[in-house]
């Protein structure tokens, strides 16, 4: 297995995409490191799922979006296992906000959980990987960051995950070739949140994939596995979106 004994920390990491990708890397043998701002519950039982499996794993919850907690998220993780060798920030999240009304309050909040806490993390994990030759940096973008979709509710997130995916292709040139560092930007993704969305909703969500149906997280992870794997690829944004950003 090409990633056994990696030490990768996956932000954001308590439930949908980051759980599967927790898991999916623990069965390739890397150690996980599991982490969350506030589900520490649903960060602690993946956890327990990797262990009984017979994975490694450790748990560090930790809010990404301040500096001093993300560059203990790093430490910590030096420190129990020696060094880091994949960094995936997975932490986000989606508010809706009319755009006619919306706060400046709303966007810092949207680019603080979507944008800066893919900057600090990166800014403590690239120490390491330049200090030990190398490493990978792997960010989770999204589609809305890609297509101007117009949706008056998720400007904030558009610009946050278009923002991530600019910081990904500057910082691919800049720590080339030592640090490669790429993105994956998902579709709609089948995650608990959207069970509270109204069905009528939903279906016209679905139907803007050619796929016709929502994309698993497990689907997600797989992506971030290739490119964890794959030692030609930096500045690319791979995109997973069952054929949403098709014309």
């Amino acid at each position: 297995m090409r990633l056994k004994d990696k030490v990768v920390v996956i932000t954001g990491s308590s439930s949908g995409i980051g759980e599967a990708t927790a898991y999916a890397f623990a069965k390739e043998g890397a150690k996980v490191v599991v982490n969350s701002k506030s589900n520490i519950s649903g960060g602690k039982k993946v956890l327990e799922k990797i262990k009984k499996e017979g994975g490694e794993a450790i748990y560090i919850q930790a809010d990404v979006s301040n500096p001093k907690q993300a560059k203990t998220l790093i430490d910590k993780t030096v420190k129990k296992y020696g060094t880091l060798d994949i960094l995936i920030n997975n932490a986000g999240g989606y508010e809706s906000a009319n755009f006619l009304t919306a706060s400046k309050d709303h966007y810092l909040k949207i680019f603080d959980n979507n944008l800066f806490g893919t900057i600090n993390c990166s800014q403590y994990a690239a120490k390491i990987m330049l200090a030990k030759g190398g490493g990978k940096i792997l960010n989770t973008a999204s589609v809305y960051g890609l297509e101007h979709t117009g949706d008056p509710g998720g400007m904030a997130y558009s610009i946050a995950k278009a923002a991530v995916i600019s910081l990904t292709k500057n910082l691919a040139k800049l720590w080339s070739p030592k640090i490669l560092v790429n993105a994956v930007a998902p579709g709609y993704v089948h995650i608990r949140q959207f069970n509270s969305i109204p069905k009528k909703v939903q279906k016209e969500m679905i139907a803007e994939m050619r796929l016709r149906r929502w994309i698993e997280p497990a689907e997600i992870a797989e992506a971030f596995l290739l490119l964890a794997k794959n030692d030609a690829i930096t500045g690319e944004v791979l995109v997973v979106d069952a054929g949403f950003t098709l014309k």
